[in-house]
């Protein structure tokens, strides 16, 4: 596989990178979180080697076949890992869906905004993008809210066959472009 060596995502405070099974403690830690099972999935992520395979067969992979995915997240003058944050390409969804998770110690903190927009920074300026969409899970009213406080909009829920439920949808488009600026 080959995989995008940049640009990524910047911010102030923090660093974007991708993944290696070396991150396999982070990855277990992060998705075996009541959170992170409740309102994303659960993967089967129960051991370093779970989450090392995880990150080989679904995380690399979808950066080696699409230029995106989640990035790691870290804290640049540390290099702690506190989430990840990224594109993700669905086939049922019509853009590019911007995905996060955050460690529950690092939230609360602007990290999850700071990296959302980033990411939006980087997708409409590197990758050319003008329009993302995202989904939460319907109870997930902390998501939403920062999903809003980056300029998302909702626009309904969505069933998706890929994670097997029914999601809150939200766009975003560059002001731009609902300007008629484009």
């Amino acid at each position: 596989m080959t995989f995008p060596l940049g640009p990524f995502p910047v911010s102030e405070r923090l660093r974007y990178r991708l993944p290696s099974p070396n991150d396999a403690a982070f990855y277990r830690k992060l998705m075996s979180e009541p959170d992170y099972v409740r309102f994303i999935a659960d993967h089967g992520i129960r051991t370093e080697a779970d989450a090392a395979a995880y990150i080989k067969a679904k995380t690399l992979a979808r950066f080696a076949k699409q230029g995106v995915g989640l990035w790691l997240v870290e804290l640049k003058d540390a290099g702690t890992p506190v989430g990840v944050c990224g594109l993700v390409i669905r086939k049922e969804l019509s853009y590019p869906d911007l995905g996060f998770a955050f460690l529950g110690e690092y939230r609360g903190r602007g990290y999850g905004r700071e990296a959302g927009q980033a990411v939006l920074d980087f997708a409409s300026s590197e990758l050319k993008l003008r329009t993302l969409c995202a989904i939460t899970h319907p109870d997930n009213a902390r998501s939403a809210n920062l999903l809003t406080k980056l300029g998302f909009e909702a626009d309904g829920q969505r069933h998706l066959d890929e994670i097997g439920s029914i999601s809150d949808y939200y766009v975003w488009k560059l002001r731009y472009v609902d300007a008629g600026l484009s």
